[in-house]
């Protein structure tokens, strides 16, 4: 991931931009999907065979599993790396927006707050019917800003009896849903959320907590505290709620994603935290 992100992105101004999903489509073809195999190098030598005028349509024109491999890290990745606005301050400690090219996705963990986590996806789970974690668990302390991954709008917002209190956010091209739970007792999300609401990623959202386990509104019923961030992809809305949802095991994402966490700031007299420098999504041509 990071090294077909530093391709992508030292190409843009070039005359031959590299698509970051799509040289990682052609190395999962390559490999059948076990990245285990990897090496830096042939990374970089589809790149330069790229680079030196061959297609990416020639290149895998006798790959079956090409386009299938597309098709998916395009729905996982797809919003994650674009052109955005971002507040940067000025000398004279103005802030002024600078439009940039790259990675636009934050980790669900703001910046400076401690956080342990390892790849628990799949294990059972101890409360309700027998049941696998479709999610990513991250370990940390009550109140810890929660940030949203990528830009969309609230669908979910209370109380579930697995998750607590949770928030459900759909990337605006409803190809994503981001699931985040077990948030803080008495005041788990960020006050001007609603259903509804529009989020930019980056912004917090709400507040680490352990609550769940329960069907009595707003109880401590997790041992230990931590964010379930869970990623759901949506290729058809009869998908959403059914025996049919995909849940994907977010941990090389996460990990990705925190060379990009959110800085954030406490709101005093308040029990709010918000991020320092506003971003903005820059529409695609």
């Amino acid at each position: 991931l990071r090294q077909a992100l530093r391709l992508d992105v030292d190409s843009f101004t070039s005359d031959c931009h590299l698509n970051w999903i799509e040289l990682l489509a052609y190395l999962a073809a390559r490999y059948g999907g076990d990245f285990s195999r990897f090496r830096t190098t042939d990374m970089d030598t589809l790149a330069e065979r790229i680079k030196g005028g061959e297609s990416m349509q020639t290149l895998t024109e006798n790959m079956k599993y090409y386009a299938y491999y597309l098709e998916a890290y395009t729905a996982v990745l797809g919003g994650m790396v674009g052109t955005y606005e971002i507040q940067e301050p000025a000398e004279n400690g103005s802030l002024s927006w600078v439009t940039k090219y790259g990675l636009k996705a934050f980790s669900p963990i703001a910046k400076h707050f401690p956080y342990q986590d390892y790849d628990d996806f799949g294990v059972s789970r101890s409360y309700g019917f027998k049941r696998r974690h479709l999610g990513h668990d991250m370990m940390g302390q009550v109140g810890t800003p929660i940030i949203a991954v990528e830009s969309g709008y609230v669908e979910a917002l209370g109380w579930n009896q697995y998750g607590g209190w949770r928030i459900g956010i759909r990337s605006f091209d409803k190809k994503r849903y981001y699931y985040y739970a077990h948030l803080r007792k008495n005041y788990p999300f960020q006050s001007n959320l609603k259903e509804g609401s529009a989020v930019q990623a980056g912004d917090v959202i709400g507040y680490m907590g352990r609550t769940g386990y329960s069907s009595k509104e707003n109880t401590n019923n997790i041992e230990e505290s931590h964010l379930h961030f869970g990623l759901e992809l949506v290729f058809d809305e009869s998908q959403k709620e059914s025996d049919h949802e995909i849940w994907i095991n977010c941990y090389e994402l996460v990990k990705f994603l925190r060379r990009n966490q959110c800085e954030a700031v406490k709101v005093e007299g308040t029990k709010e935290w918000r991020r320092v420098y506003q971003t903005k999504d820059v529409p695609t041509a």
